[in-house]
């Protein structure tokens, strides 16, 4: 049997195609700096600001992508290795930080290689082909980082509460019918102290909650210490095929438009989807509400915003933040590869459609690059950190309610970092999915089987303390354990208590 190739990839463009494709993207009215786009053999060396491209007439539908075939043929992908490690030592995000900590990539590579081998021709399913991506993502979770795109390996994180308080440091959880050991050294495996408040209650308790990667299967208890702590789990957990189902049925199907709601009283509801133009285009005739005269609570509902343009949400918000006093998202402390194929995987990114950030690309691609394509580091040095977050306004400011779930996730993460940083700001609800410590997707394909995939450009430490948040997500202010089926009738309990809260 023939392993099945989910797309007409093949190693070489022919002419016809490079001139096909370069006029398609003038008659887009985009200018090619270097005169054409796309190189004949985009998968050899040496490479270049062009390597990776490929004719859109080679492009897969997500819906395809994600019902094909769960088998693959082992002598193409051992093929492929040779183009993907180029690829990585060059481009991949988290390349600096797994060598840090000990990884062995050529060792890596070479197992994996070694594995293939000894399969000849044979087709292998998905896990076993790819089991080496599953040793690398346990020793350091990357949840943009995906090879391949229909094989999902996002571990997005879970919140649960403790009954009662940890009197000694926790060391371990319990997860059905195993255990799983807590990092001493890592913050982000700790049990956090936070605010908790329930619908019909007056105040905010004080509690003890703890993150950990959906994976672990559902939490029970916590060690610390000697003692088990009971845990509480909060809101839906989604995972495994009913994950994968619910993103594909996102991506295709669903529809959640952006919109604002007066509840009385000065408090206001905000639904900020998916940041996809599909929620938010087009734009209310009169423009996105602003802030008027005795409004004293915003909620900003993030709730099951999967990311992807965080400029559709600040601009339902200019009307009610202060842009001048929030850190922007390029001043939270990134590190960036920015090596010559850095645009061609940006470019490949499967939403991009704006006639700005493409041209921006190709004329990065025409820049001057070093031979050999080297590997550079681009540090930008953060300006402040989400530790340093702090909600102490006085009574006469607006507040800010960022309402998150474990499905907020990249550039949902994002703005809840950006407004998180403006002081009148409680963040609540449970912590985020946990998808914006490896960042900066970049996508393209294996030629030789045809399989798309995606790998994290950059890496951040938004905390300061490099602690892990991927599968952990972002930390809140306030538990609700009701988050995921808060309405905004019933936010407004939640914004009253914002209003009269003392920090």
């Amino acid at each position: 049997m023939i392993a099945h190739r989910p797309s007409p990839v093949r190693m070489a463009v022919t002419s016809a195609e490079i001139n096909a494709e370069a006029a398609h993207l003038r008659q887009l009215g985009l200018t090619l700096p270097d005169g054409s786009f796309l190189k004949a053999h985009p998968f050899e060396p040496p490479w270049t600001s062009h390597s990776l491209l490929i004719p859109s007439t080679w492009s897969e539908p997500g819906l395809k992508r994600l019902l094909a075939p769960r088998r693959v043929r082992a002598d193409l992908l051992l093929a492929d290795l040779d183009v993907l490690e180029p690829v990585m030592q060059r481009a991949y995000g988290g390349w600096d930080s797994a060598a840090a900590r000990g990884w062995n990539w050529a060792q890596w590579f070479a197992g994996w290689r070694e594995q293939l081998a000894a399969k000849g021709p044979a087709e292998v399913p998905f896990d076993e082909a790819f089991a080496p991506m599953d040793r690398l993502l346990a020793f350091q979770r990357d949840n943009h980082t995906q090879i391949p795109l229909n094989r999902p390996t996002g571990d997005g994180s879970q919140t649960a509460v403790l009954d009662g308080a940890a009197n000694a440091r926790c060391v371990e959880i319990r997860a059905g019918d195993r255990t799983f050991d807590l990092a001493a050294n890592d913050p982000g495996q700790q049990v956090r102290s936070a605010k908790l408040w329930r619908t019909g209650e007056r105040g905010f308790a004080g509690t003890h909650y703890i993150s950990m990667p959906s994976s672990y299967g559902v939490p029970e208890a916590v060690r610390c210490g000697d003692a088990w702590i009971p845990l509480h789990p909060i809101g839906e957990r989604k995972v495994g095929p009913s994950a994968m189902l619910h993103a594909l049925w996102a991506e295709t199907f669903s529809r959640d438009h952006a919109h604002f709601e007066r509840l009385g009283d000065g408090i206001v509801y905000v639904r900020l989807p998916t940041f996809v133009a599909a929620n938010y285009d087009p734009a209310p005739p009169e423009g996105w509400p602003r802030r008027q005269p005795g409004d004293r609570v915003l909620i900003v509902d993030l709730r099951d915003n999967e990311g992807n343009d965080a400029d559709y949400g600040l601009d339902v918000l200019k009307g009610w933040i202060d842009e001048t006093r929030m850190v922007p998202f390029d001043h939270l402390g990134t590190r960036i590869v920015s090596s010559c194929l850095y645009a061609p995987l940006k470019w490949n990114y499967p939403i991009s459609d704006s006639k700005k950030f493409k041209q921006e690309l190709l004329d990065d691609m025409a820049k001057p690059y070093p031979p050999g394509c080297p590997r550079t580091v681009d540090v930008r040095p953060a300006q402040w950190t989400y530790l340093e977050r702090h909600f102490a306004r006085g009574p006469d400011d607006l507040r800010i309610v960022a309402l998150v779930n474990s499905r907020c996730a990249s550039d949902c993460e994002g703005i809840t970092l950006m407004l998180a940083s403006l002081p009148q700001t409680l963040v609540a609800g449970a912590n985020t999915y946990g998808v914006v410590q490896n960042i900066q997707p970049g996508y393209s394909v294996l030629p030789h089987t045809g399989l798309r995939y995606r790998i994290a450009l950059g890496r951040s430490d938004y905390f300061g303390d490099n602690r892990a948040v991927d599968g952990y997500g972002l930390d809140v202010d306030v538990v609700l354990p009701e988050v995921d089926t808060l309405k905004p009738r019933q936010l407004r309990e939640l914004a009253e208590e914002v209003a009269s809260f003392r920090n």
